[in-house]
């Protein structure tokens, strides 16, 4: 297990492992692990916080640390305000932790997913691990999450059973999402770069999406007008001139930047346009967590240099964003596009900062949906974003992420993800959550009707298909992926203030005229444009499909799951079978 840090939400840095299953030593009986990477001083507990603890953690939740986000509580801290004990199930993760030479706190650094002013679901709340000693010791929350399964139990049930008995909390890893390639076994970045770092594996099929000319990322003209809307403007990016509600489509991704058609992007003072909503917030904070970097050059969608800020390359997904917005806007002019700015360049984030974005979107859709000034309802929602679960047999379990998922959809919200690029069969999530389907002639139908209810609309995810119509190489598949859609040398927008640090090979005074002759500088995408391959791209390209279809059969105005429903079956074939099913 390596590790390595990532910057959090907070503007701290977490340590991150990675799960070797070969050097993991298990339990005689236990099931194998598969390679995963994890947040490694956190856990995410399902449900909601002990109401005693909640009450005593109250007056020191509510401080703040200098960056504005409170601070982590030390479990020990509530034990000696009061002689009552905590609940039994964290007495016995405090005692675990404690043989371990770990102290465990409440990581307030976010707040747990509360009850909001809509609706009274509630998803789960975090476990930080602190070494006793200011030393050395690296914290590994795996060695303590396998010794919590073993002594004290985990269950796929409800939190409460029948007579309202508080049941054993299922606790899980804060998985790190990733928006890249190499979740898994190979060191090489996400698949669309004009020139892969140095690898010592052969270069196989998947990899040649690295390169330009063969759908890697490459600077590109755009020959074409902007795309046409047939709505006109209105006083606000979320209608049009007549009054009809824009449909809007939420990017969860690293923010849209400067270009023609979505106006001018400052990192420290975003502004909105007729066509991208920078700007939306919850409560006086952006829907996104992902904070503003302190200095322009580290934003992914304006210089697209914090990985190695001094030297570069661009960062893995720098533009990543504003690209996918290109997309959108390409298939379905007339929808808004609602930028949410949930990591950056390296193309990583943490399952817990997913959920608090997610959670917020959630509210502020729910407060749109209710007419609270300020928000808007959300008619689809794009992650492009996975990871590798350590038992991907464990695909069934109900945590906190895919319970905010689910809330979304049964808010009416249409979730579309992408389904990976590795090239493989081995479920990501949280797209392997979508319903398992048969893909024959005809409409594709469900393994089992259950996962298609009438309460909800199905998570929906995209593979990708190269120009000519065949599927993608790289593009993951399996029962869980629901139709593949554009995605390989896939022409859209790139911010015009992205110049990487790389020059063209040849470069020369002009002779007959001013001015200077040169190849292609393969890094900088000044002109707007580029060529990019990635499953990250069939999943916008989907979710405008799904926009354009509540526009065009006029449902956006009323919003809810019918709606959400009719725009997925008139899309990917799939129509609702039962009521109160249990898929995704």
């Amino acid at each position: 297990m390596s590790e390595t840090t990532i910057a959090d939400a907070a503007g701290g840095r977490r340590p991150v492992r990675h799960l070797d299953p070969e050097r993991v030593r298990r339990s005689p009986g236990a099931t194998r692990v598969d390679p995963t990477v994890y947040v490694a001083d956190r856990l995410i507990v399902r449900g909601e916080l002990p109401e005693e603890l909640r009450d005593r953690l109250a007056p020191s939740v509510g401080k703040l640390t200098a960056g504005g986000q409170r601070a982590v509580v030390a479990l020990e801290e509530w034990g000696a305000a009061s002689s009552d004990e905590p609940a039994t199930w964290l007495d016995g993760v405090r005692r675990i932790a404690g043989e371990m030479g770990y102290r465990v706190g409440y990581d307030g650094t976010l707040g747990d997913l509360a009850v909001d002013d809509v609706d009274d679901e509630t998803f789960g709340y975090a476990l930080r691990l602190l070494p006793v000693r200011d030393d050395d010791v690296e914290v590994d929350v795996w060695q303590v999450l396998e010794r919590i399964t073993s002594e004290l139990g985990v269950l796929d049930a409800p939190d409460a059973d029948d007579e309202g008995t508080e049941r054993t909390p299922r606790v899980g890893l804060d998985h790190l999402l990733r928006a890249q390639r190499g979740g898994r076994s190979t060191p090489l970045p996400f698949v669309p770069v004009s020139k892969p770092r140095s690898t010592p594996l052969p270069v196989s099929a998947v990899d040649e999406y690295g390169r330009p000319g063969t759908g890697g990322l490459t600077p590109a003209r755009y020959l074409g007008g902007r795309p046409r809307r047939t709505l006109d403007d209105g006083p606000t990016p979320w209608e049009a001139a007549d009054g009809t509600r824009r449909p809007v489509v939420a990017i969860v991704d690293t923010g849209v930047g400067s270009h023609p058609w979505f106006g001018e992007y400052d990192p420290h003072d975003p502004q909105d346009s007729a066509v991208v909503v920078r700007t939306a917030s919850l409560d006086g904070r952006p829907v996104g967590t992902f904070p503003v970097p302190r200095y322009d050059s580290e934003d992914a969608d304006f210089g697209g240099l914090s990985v190695d800020p001094l030297t570069g390359p661009l960062d893995p997904v720098a533009g990543h964003g504003t690209f996918m917005a290109g997309v959108v806007h390409q298939v379905c002019p007339d929808a808004v596009i609602m930028a949410v700015r949930a990591f950056g360049g390296s193309g990583d984030i943490p399952e817990w900062e997913v959920l608090h974005t997610l959670h917020r979107l959630l509210r502020f859709h729910r407060r749109g949906v209710a007419g609270q000034e300020g928000c808007h309802p959300v008619d689809v929602v794009v992650l492009a974003m996975g990871y590798y679960h350590e038992q991907p047999a464990d695909y069934g379990y109900d945590g906190p992420l895919r319970r905010v998922l689910r809330a979304l959809r049964r808010a009416g919200v249409v979730v579309v993800t992408a389904s990976g690029n590795d090239g493989t069969t081995h479920a990501m999530f949280p797209a392997a959550w979508a319903p398992h389907l048969h893909h024959g002639p005809g409409a594709p139908s469900a393994i089992d009707d259950g996962q298609l209810s009438e309460e909800h609309p199905p998570l929906l995810v995209a593979g990708a298909s190269n120009p000519d119509g065949t599927t993608a190489i790289f593009s993951n598949d399996g029962p869980w992926v629901t139709c593949v859609r554009p995605g390989a040398a896939v022409l859209s927008t790139m911010p015009t203030t992205l110049d990487g640090p790389e020059t063209p090979e040849a470069q020369v005074p002009e002779r007959l005229r001013i001015g200077m002759r040169a190849t292609v500088d393969p890094d900088d995408f000044t002109g707007g444009y580029a060529t990019w391959s990635g499953t990250s791209f069939a999943a916008p390209y989907l979710a405008a499909q799904i926009a354009r279809a509540r526009l065009a059969r006029g449902t956006v105005s009323t919003g809810g799951v019918d709606s959400a429903w009719d725009a997925v079956t008139s899309t990917t074939g799939l129509a609702p079978a039962v009521r109160g099913g249990h898929g995704g």
